[in-house]
């Protein structure tokens, strides 16, 4: 009855089995290197990020529970990053875009000087920023006329870590993401939790070329064993990171807050759009499979916040294992969660640490 997590990070990919108690029977890790081909430009190799998932999941299976305790897998992945692969061969035409490339500045400088950003940041909470996906997508559509062409006639799919892993890992037959990755393209209209066609109007983006959105945790595809190390799975929850941390911290009610890394801090804020709030922007948090979405505020940490211990080293991993439990039955419900999230070690901070997760 275990679930096997995936967080692909920036610079490297951590798996691990989480048991129905929330213990690790298994966890592996591996990196992949980044590339500078330019000053500003930060690139890398798709292939790279398929071969660490691989390797990090064989080395967890290792000594492990055994393919047969296996229910479903969770993906929690590093928002921003661009991908690019071609539908039938899976491979990649270029490098992926990483998430803090800056290519794309002199572009969100001329729409902005055209007047798009208030449009723009009423429908997705975001304003024009070079590391978003849309931004990337319209620099590749400007820039590399050949690769844009069989994206728009169908051949090239695009997507975020997330929905690369997952045609990786079900041959193709799947792509999908879910509404906490699509809140940071600038393509999603955030209140209707679907894609925009006014931005990807805006953008020079065709919809047909984006993942279908799919529920934050649900039987959602299933992994082919000839490409996935022999298991063939449900793959029952996706998040981005922060939104994972989120729910692995059991922060369900409005108001409670995670912090992930020194990056930013979530605050739930259940079915309503928070759009005003100081020095944070909205965002999705969540999609339940019901349909219902769920949204939070995401800021700059400014506080210690306490955290509970575990011994997994992501938080986003335990929030996708969460729900992908959820998805596969392995838990019952959010109540059992937070149980059992109760029961992990607390951690208090001193007044000087710095806010993020100690998990």
């Amino acid at each position: 009855m275990s679930i096997l997590a995936i967080d692909a990070g920036t610079t490297g990919v951590i798996a691990a089995i989480i048991t129905p108690t929330g213990r690790i029977a298994g966890q592996g890790q591996r990196a992949f290197g980044t590339h500078e081909p330019r000053p500003g430009w930060v690139e890398f190799a798709a292939e790279e990020i398929w071969q660490a998932t691989l390797a990090a999941t064989r080395e967890a299976l290792t000594g492990g529970p055994g393919f047969a305790d296996l229910r479903g897998i969770g993906i929690s992945n590093h928002r921003d990053s661009l991908l690019v692969w071609d539908r039938e061969t899976l491979g990649s035409p270029r490098p992926a875009i990483a998430a803090p490339d800056r290519r794309a500045a002199e572009l969100c400088v001329r729409l902005r000087a055209a007047g798009h950003e208030p449009r723009v940041e009423e429908l997705t909470g975001l304003r024009l920023d070079p590391r978003h996906v849309g931004t990337k997508l319209a620099w590749l559509a400007e820039h590399e006329p050949h690769t844009w062409a069989l994206v728009q006639s169908g051949r090239y799919a695009l997507g975020t870590v997330d929905s690369y892993l997952i045609a990786r890992m079900t041959r193709g037959t799947w792509h999908l993401t879910d509404v906490s990755n699509a809140a940071g393209t600038l393509l999603l209209d955030l209140a209707g939790g679907v894609w925009s066609a006014e931005l990807a109007e805006l953008l020079g983006v065709p919809l047909d070329g984006l993942a279908e959105i799919a529920a934050n945790w649900d039987d959602l595809a299933r992994s082919d064993p000839r490409s996935f190390l022999g298991l063939e799975l449900p793959v029952a929850g996706i998040a981005a990171a922060p939104q994972a941390a989120l729910f692995g911290q059991t922060c369900f009610e409005p108001g409670e807050a995670a912090g992930y890394r020194d990056e930013a801090v979530l605050t739930h804020t259940g079915t309503r759009l928070l759009r005003s709030e100081p020095e944070s922007h909205p965002t999705a948090a969540w999609r339940a499979p019901d349909g219902d979405v769920e949204y939070a505020t995401e800021g700059p940490p400014t506080a210690a916040m306490p955290a509970q211990r575990h011994e997994i080293v992501s938080p986003s991993a335990l929030g996708v294992a969460f729900m992908g439990g959820l998805g596969v039955g392995v838990w019952g419900s959010r109540a059992e969660l937070r149980r059992l999230r109760a029961a992990m070690p607390r951690f208090e901070p001193r007044q000087s640490d710095r806010a993020g997760p100690t998990d």
